[in-house]
């Protein structure tokens, strides 16, 4: 099918920042997780690990505050504490989300998720969410070797659905996400969450939108579908 006069096969998406407004909350969490281990992690530094798998933002954080710092200690905390606010608010999920599923499930395209999170705790909250039905598989950051900016996520949810990479469309917030799914040879739709992108960054995405509710009504008119 043509998707904005592009051949397209297959929908890869990331989920926190893109499908699940849930990056304030990880904010939240690790902020809360560095100061029980007497560190301050600033807004500005938590947007420079937004993308990244556990293991590395872990690096990160060392890197920012030291090496001395406890890893094991910071994860366990940072977990807690996210469990914690989502079961105080639940698992949000931007507007347009289920729209935008819903016409390409109509429209009988095939989506996979490639995220950085854990794959079981991607899986429990796409469904707590109510959308893990739409998708054929779950990819997480625990299945590849290497985290975003590598390809090897988007390289592995592509071949879950059977689509070469090039002919999937992949949505992104961040920049490790966006780089990820450029050198996996997706074609790229930006749509920025917390982060605002570098010119860098802007320059791989084939489309910039302003949020998930635009990406699904441009959805609907190209594919000629109406409210589902």
């Amino acid at each position: 099918m043509k998707v904005f006069d592009r051949d397209i096969g297959g929908v890869l998406f990331d989920m926190d920042g893109l499908m699940l407004d849930t990056e304030r909350i990880s904010m939240r969490a690790w902020q809360a997780a560095c100061a029980d281990c007497g560190v301050t992690l600033t807004n500005a530094q938590f947007l420079d690990i937004i993308g990244h798998r556990e293991a590395d933002c872990l690096k990160l954080v060392k890197g920012m505050h030291g090496e001395h710092l406890d890893a094991d200690a910071i994860a366990r905390a940072t977990r807690a504490h996210y469990a914690r606010l989502l079961e105080e608010g639940g698992v949000p999920v931007m507007p347009g989300l289920t729209d935008a599923l819903r016409v390409l499930k109509t429209a009988g395209v095939p989506m996979a998720v490639a995220t950085s999170t854990h794959q079981a705790v991607a899986v429990k909250k796409l469904t707590q969410a109510g959308v893990a039905h739409f998708f054929r598989e779950i990819v997480g950051g625990d299945m590849v070797r290497h985290g975003k900016p590598a390809p090897d996520l988007y390289l592995r949810a592509a071949e879950s659905i059977g689509v070469a990479p090039e002919l999937c469309l992949a949505l992104e917030d961040s920049g490790p996400g966006l780089r990820a799914a450029h050198a996996a040879g997706c074609a790229t739709v930006l749509i920025p969450d917390l982060k605002p992108p570098s010119p860098e960054v802007r320059a791989l995405a084939w489309r910039v939108m302003g949020s998930m509710r635009e990406f699904a009504d441009e959805l609907r008119l190209e594919l000629w579908i109406g409210d589902s």
